[in-house]
């Protein structure tokens, strides 16, 4: 809703290595959200320090679950200082208030989801062609 700082975090998202970075900036740029799909950022002093997604779906063309949390990114600065476990639990939270009753997440990052409490649902192929892990997560 902060006009502002959604154009903040597409600049900032434009810049970072990874690919979600550039992806979610053109997203952003698009307006390709659904209307209670959420950005949540992470900041620091009026900086942005990381960021994720809460969206409908990810990566994965036609899969069967739903909602998801995503792009979930904190610099390298940053990292250690738990944003990105305080990030995942706002979006669970927000889930909560509309009623979901689990969560999702993709990646091929083994041991990282599982410390919040996600486990390995099933193993799908996604846009790019790459065999991605789905974690869930009941809320």
């Amino acid at each position: 809703k902060d006009v502002a700082k959604i154009n903040h975090l597409k600049e900032y998202a434009t810049h970072i290595s990874r690919e979600a970075g550039p992806y979610l900036a053109e997203k952003i740029e698009k307006s390709d959200f659904l209307l209670w799909e959420r950005l949540i950022i992470a900041e620091e002093w009026n900086q942005i320090r990381g960021f994720c997604t809460f969206t409908k779906e990810d990566w994965i063309p036609d899969c069967p679950y739903s909602p998801f949390i995503g792009f979930v990114f904190v610099d390298e600065e940053s990292r250690g200082q738990r944003l990105s476990e305080k990030m995942i639990h706002e979006a669970e939270q927000y889930a909560k208030t509309l009623s979901y009753a689990q969560v999702y997440i993709v990646s091929n990052h083994q041991g990282l989801y599982e410390k919040y409490w996600y486990t390995k649902c099933d193993v799908k192929t996604d846009e790019f062609g790459r065999s991605e892990t789905i974690f869930m997560k009941e809320i």
